[in-house]
């Protein structure tokens, strides 16, 4: 991005904590650990708790005109120093047209960036990869406020963040319980912050954090769980691959979203098949299928040791279940059930 800094979100952080605030802030990107983070540090740090309802304004500009938050930038704090108005989701500064029919007054905004009042601090939080740099409001905020990188961290920085914050906190862990934490959060910060609390309390007593807790606390996602039911089918663990596909209908799944991403595995680890049978690599079938490496090489292990006929004959079994939910022939579950038990008794053992 053009224009003013874009500063270090550790550092900038640590500077709004010592009171170091600044009039205007402009948080750009997706993730949701540091977007959170960053609004409930201003709150506070700004404004006293018991001025809250009086000097805090929050303005979704998906159901509000900006007018109204420039209003109350504008507005003196009540029986306090300071104000802190926070704007969302403003999808005036990227190049992609509003659905709500609103109209925000882009001059006033302009008007107040030249001129900032002395006693507000405007936090503009914009979940979004990019702006549109070719607009004025964004070329003239990016050189008037201080913009604060909030993205994703890479797969790996992601890591790091959190077995760091597992060291500072005092537990152990060990490699298999790291790399199970991992790949059920996604390698996703976000999530990653949000199931850390249930590990802690779990092995608060011993300052230890096993494999089998991380099994056991940290759900799979709807992905995870359908690799895991093809990885049952697959290994001809029919018992195993039912109870996971009725945990998923606990969990108010349909059968025939279930039956669709796994059809979807199915296809990928044909495909795998073929193109690796034709002499592809993991990282030329990436590029070829432009999915995420490591879907890849999951394929690879999966299919090692499986023939064509018996993925593309349970490739068939699913678009042949999918037809008969679609249309009513008997119920859905058991359709699904049917499929499984089918075709993991016909497929060999790997």
């Amino acid at each position: 991005m053009n224009g003013g800094p874009n500063v270090n979100y550790t550092t900038e952080m640590s500077k709004i904590k010592k009171g170091q605030l600044q009039p205007v802030y402009l948080f750009l990107g997706k993730e949701d650990f540091f977007i959170e983070e960053a609004k409930q540090l201003l709150l506070r740090t700004v404004v006293d708790e018991a001025d809250k309802d009086l000097n805090v304004g929050i303005f979704n500009m998906d159901e509000t005109v900006l007018d109204r938050a420039l209003e109350d930038a504008e507005s003196l704090p009540f029986f306090g120093e300071k104000r802190l108005v926070i704007i969302e989701n403003p999808l005036f500064l990227t190049a992609e047209k509003p659905k709500n029919g609103l109209e925000h007054d882009l001059g006033w905004l302009e008007g107040y960036l030249e001129n900032p009042s002395p006693t507000t601090i405007l936090a503009i939080f914009a979940p979004y990869e990019k702006l549109d740099s070719r607009k004025k409001i964004t070329k003239l905020l990016t050189k008037k406020a201080v913009t604060v990188d909030v993205s994703p961290l890479a797969e790996k920085e992601a890591r790091k963040f959190l077995g760091d914050m597992i060291k500072n906190e005092g537990y152990q862990t060990d490699r298999d319980a790291l790399e199970l934490f991992y790949e059920r959060i996604e390698n996703q910060l976000s999530r990653g912050m949000r199931e850390l609390p249930k590990l802690f309390l779990a092995g608060s007593e011993h300052k230890k954090i096993t494999k089998q807790m991380v099994s056991d606390l940290i759900p799979r996602n709807l992905e995870q769980n359908i690799f895991e039911l093809v990885t049952q089918v697959l290994n001809k663990n029919t018992y195993q691959a039912i109870q996971i596909y009725r945990d998923l209908l606990l969990q108010k799944e349909e059968p025939i979203k279930i039956n669709a991403i796994l059809l979807g595995q199915f296809r990928l680890l044909l495909q795998v098949k073929l193109l690796s049978k034709n002499g592809y690599q993991q990282t030329d079938i990436t590029k070829v299928l432009k999915i995420h490496p490591y879907r890849v090489k999951l394929a690879f292990q999966q299919v090692r040791k499986l023939s064509e006929k018996v993925l593309a004959d349970a490739f068939q079994g699913l678009v042949e279940t999918e037809y008969n939910m679609k249309t009513g022939q008997g119920l859905k579950e058991i359709q699904f059930e049917l499929f499984l038990i089918r075709y993991a008794n016909a497929m060999p053992r790997p």
